[in-house]
């Protein structure tokens, strides 16, 4: 393996929990001696924040001019890219680096590891590109769900089976950042004595925010002393603001937007809520038992893998915004509980979702993918 080119691809256009799994993993490969790239598209005039993170980190980058989706200039562009940077393994992460990654990996000859963390459905448009990457999936040399429940709609695609293996997302918690500077509580106003219920997330249809609004409506008729947030943007905002403001909650609900630090403001919540209609392994869970937060959630997706039922936090089923909001309003009355879920998540995390055993699977995962395509390492640039 030492001395192999890794290469990973995405597009993105932020530094979040997906991106940040991928500078992790680059890292931790190069202590094993391989050589990682991370590439992505970026705009004319703008910053790729992925690209910046990488680069801060010390992993090699490379950029991809910003063209439509599936443009046949990001095919050829890119597989000049792998051929000149001797790349011997490409690994695509999301619809458009999963085509443009698996044609340009045929060009340059290499192969191609897809992986899946699942699929939104937001618009017309992303559900057409969504259905082309179930179709590519099955192109892929080898297919990588985050999480078992991905796996079994990956092999629902058509995936032949000895293709798909399961490897979380990982998280590190000798490096996770402690509380931030200044306070999240202070910033909106919200009491110290507060239960303080934090959400993050895009604000697209798929996280249901909508619904978390219906129950702290909920939660609002039998305790007065909770406070709710929603750490995110998109372009639901106007009508999520509207909903709130409709509901007369707007003193007790918050839309603070995108934080950069929410990591570390996650330290000041009481309790942790992802009401999503879909998820494929949520890192935010994974970030909130860093924090020793205890979760609430609906049960979909890897969502189960991580919060243990009764143990970690509560799961509800997709859609029962009544169930969540009793669950809330139980921890919200107990800090006994809330304290020992948290520590239970904590060490849940710890134990099964660390970045050594994530690191091992994807680096056997390479050797076998090299050994069994004739791929010996050719020399890679820095």
């Amino acid at each position: 393996m030492k001395g192999m080119r890794i290469a990973h691809l995405i597009a993105t256009n932020f530094y979040g929990g997906p991106e940040r799994q991928i500078v992790m993993h680059a890292k931790r490969i190069e202590r094993e001696g391989c050589l990682p790239l991370v590439i992505s598209f970026q705009e004319k005039g703008r910053d790729n924040e992925l690209l910046a993170a990488a680069a801060k980190a010390g992993v090699p980058v490379a950029a991809l001019g910003a063209r439509a989706p599936f443009h046949p200039g990001a095919v050829a562009e890119l597989a000049g890219i792998l051929r000149e940077r001797r790349v011997n393994i490409l690994a695509t992460h999301g619809y458009k680096a999963n085509v443009v990654g698996r044609l340009a990996a045929w060009f340059a000859g290499i192969p191609e590891i897809a992986v899946s963390r699942g699929w939104t459905g937001e618009n017309a448009r992303v559900r057409l590109y969504e259905k082309l990457d179930r179709l590519f999936l099955r192109l892929a040399d080898r297919v990588v769900a985050v999480s078992d429940g991905q796996r079994e709609k990956v092999l629902a695609c058509g995936v032949h089976a000895d293709k798909v293996s399961v490897i979380h997302n990982g998280i590190d918690l000798t490096t996770y950042p402690g509380p931030a500077a200044h306070g999240i509580r202070a910033e909106l106003g919200i009491a110290a004595d507060a239960v303080f219920v934090v959400s993050a997330g895009r604000l697209s249809p798929e996280k249901n925010h909508a619904g978390l609004i219906e129950a702290a409506g909920l939660v609002f008729e039998k305790r007065d002393d909770v406070r709710f947030a929603v750490f995110g943007e998109g372009f639901l905002r106007p009508e999520l603001e509207h909903a709130i403001e409709q509901a007369g909650i707007s003193d007790r609900f918050f839309l603070p937007g995108f934080r950069p630090d929410v990591r570390a403001l996650l330290h000041e919540a009481d309790i942790f809520v992802l009401p999503s209609h879909t998820e494929g392994l949520p890192n935010v869970i994974l970030e909130a038992f860093a924090c020793r937060k205890p979760v609430v959630a609906t049960a979909v997706g890897g969502t189960p893998e991580v919060v243990r039922q009764g143990r970690d936090g509560w799961l509800v089923s997709p859609g029962d915004m009544p169930g969540l909001a009793e669950a809330v309003v139980a921890l919200a009355a107990s800090p006994e509980r809330r304290r020992e879920m948290g520590e239970s998540g904590y060490e849940h995390v710890r134990t099964r979702f660390d970045y050594a055993s994530q690191t091992a699977r994807y680096l056997e995962m390479y050797a076998d993918l090299a050994a069994a395509n004739g791929h010996g390492v050719r020399g890679a640039r820095a």
